[in-house]
């Protein structure tokens, strides 16, 4: 037995799937410039199957390749002849794409004619002239790479386009790793503060290092105004802790409930008192065993 062994990705769907609906009864033509992309992704899979002396297909143009490969390797055609089928099918995905209806090697003479004219009028010279030279059974199809310096100018088109999905994923990644951030401090601040004792020092919380950061609590989530109504500051609280992340210099005054005690520190001692804190108390852990859950 021969098995074929390919990366598992969930949630895909093939073009034929996403564009041509066969369940309804054909697909919707695409908006040129998604079948520019959608081209130029296809001439870049295609280019890197024939550079690795493959062919993609024999019988159907969305097969995946290396299986003909394998299973014909000694009686099929030679690879030149292959690697032209190959982009006869590549024309045929591409008619298919810009107009909605599945393009093989069987579909009737005057529906390729229909589409051919419905890409004439509703689409580009170029993609027109493209299609043209990849179907037309009177001469030679191009080879792949042909393909790709015809078309060099829309392949810019597609990387600035990753480049930007690149950026806004980045972006997406940064705020995303302030947060996780954010959340750690958030972390070592709910271990500190409040705790009822350390060892046998059952004031630990309210004296040194801890009091300064049950002071900064209170001054990040509690603040009040006159009237003692809760303000409820979300910007606050998110600068207030990427300041501390930081370790600002920035001067805030920190007061404790009864107004009777003041501190004037900066985020950075603030910061160093946390890890501090936080230090010691990880030095004082012990490992929960499995009979104590």
């Amino acid at each position: 037995a021969v098995f074929f062994v390919h990366q598992y990705c969930p949630g895909v769907r093939t073009l034929r799937e996403r564009f041509m609906n066969p369940n309804a009864g054909g697909g919707v033509a695409l908006p040129e410039p998604l079948v520019w992309s959608c081209i130029t992704q296809l001439v870049s899979a295609v280019r890197a199957v024939h550079g690795a002396k493959w062919i993609r297909s024999d019988s159907t143009p969305y097969q995946l390749p290396g299986i003909v490969d394998a299973l014909e390797f000694e009686a099929r055609k030679q690879l030149a002849d292959l690697q032209r089928e190959d982009m006869r099918d590549l024309g045929r995905i591409i008619m298919s794409l810009a107009t909605g209806t599945e393009m093989t090697h069987s579909s009737d003479p005057t529906a390729v004619a229909r589409c051919d004219m419905f890409i004439a009028q509703n689409y580009s010279r170029p993609l027109h002239n493209l299609l043209v030279q990849l179907l037309l059974p009177t001469s030679t199809p191009p080879s792949i790479y042909e393909v790709c310096t015809s078309i060099a100018s829309r392949a810019f088109d597609e990387l600035d386009m990753i480049q930007s999905v690149s950026d806004r994923t980045d972006a997406v990644l940064a705020a995303e790793y302030d947060s996780s951030r954010a959340f750690r401090l958030l972390l070592k601040m709910g271990f500190v503060n409040e705790r009822p004792e350390l060892g046998m020092n059952r004031r630990w919380t309210e004296s040194g290092d801890c009091y300064v950061l049950k002071l900064f609590r209170d001054y990040v989530f509690h603040q009040a105004d006159n009237g003692g109504n809760p303000i409820m500051d979300l910007g606050h609280v998110v600068t207030s802790l990427n300041k501390l992340d930081a370790a600002d210099e920035e001067k805030i005054v920190l007061s404790s409930r009864d107004g009777k005690t003041l501190m004037v520190v900066s985020y950075g001692d603030v910061a160093r008192c946390l890890e501090s804190a936080y230090g010691e108390l990880c030095n004082g852990s012990v490992m929960l065993t499995s009979q104590q859950y």
